[in-house]
């Protein structure tokens, strides 16, 4: 990755006054927006000084390239960590699901920003954090190939789009808050409307008439 080069030799140091910044900048940069945010604005807000700031980074788009690396690594983490059940495709597609949903509530600020201003940053840092969204669209494809040879999931199901289906579904969290407030009160009810509306299309009609029957016995 795109590493961000620092003057300070301690990594715990640098973790802990990049996530501040991080925090302040997101925050600023939704509020003003990227270009009327300056560095010093930054500065002022974060809890040590211009001089201190430029150790960690050099420009606002490294800073706007923090939070975008940030996201990344929590979304590969939380990804990897997601179990792929060969005898329940159904089961693990809402794993999944839910704990992209989960980073999308945690990091929600991240995701409208980079929505907004990803343009802002250079063309090889706006690959990197474009590819980093298939550590999330590869888990749901691979469960839907495998729920499709399981006989799970229909053979017209198309994985990828399926996949990048999840994604941004998962990312109106992020973008359409207030919109869904009218229609869920938080983010678990969201995530079992989505996983809902998403698996009822790709099971197989015997499958859907069986979940049928047991949501109706419950």
């Amino acid at each position: 990755m795109n590493r961000i080069p620092t003057t300070i030799k301690d990594p715990e140091l640098v973790a802990q006054r990049r996530s501040e910044i991080i925090d302040v900048a997101t925050r600023l940069f939704l509020e003003r927006g990227f270009h009327k945010t300056s560095i010093r604005d930054i500065a002022r807000a974060c809890p040590f000084n211009l001089a201190s700031l430029y150790m960690y980074v050099t420009s606002k788009e490294d800073i706007l390239f923090l939070v975008a690396q940030q996201l990344i690594e929590e979304k590969a983490r939380a990804m990897a960590a997601v179990e792929v059940l060969d005898d329940n495709p159904a089961e693990s597609f809402r794993t999944a699901l839910k704990s992209y949903c989960r980073i999308v509530h945690e990091y929600r600020p991240h995701i409208r920003l980079l929505y907004r201003e990803l343009d802002v940053l250079t063309p090889e840092r706006r690959e990197i954090v474009m590819a980093s969204l298939s550590s999330v669209t590869d888990v749901f494809e691979r469960i839907v190939r495998k729920g499709i040879e399981k006989g799970v999931f229909g053979r017209d199901i198309e994985p990828k789009l399926v996949a990048l289906n999840a994604l941004f579904l998962c990312h109106l969290w992020s973008l359409h808050a207030r919109a869904l407030r009218a229609v869920t009160l938080n983010i678990n009810e969201f995530f079992d409307m989505q996983a809902k509306i998403v698996l009822q299309g790709m099971l197989t009609r015997e499958l859907v008439a069986k979940e049928t029957v047991v949501a109706a016995a419950r």
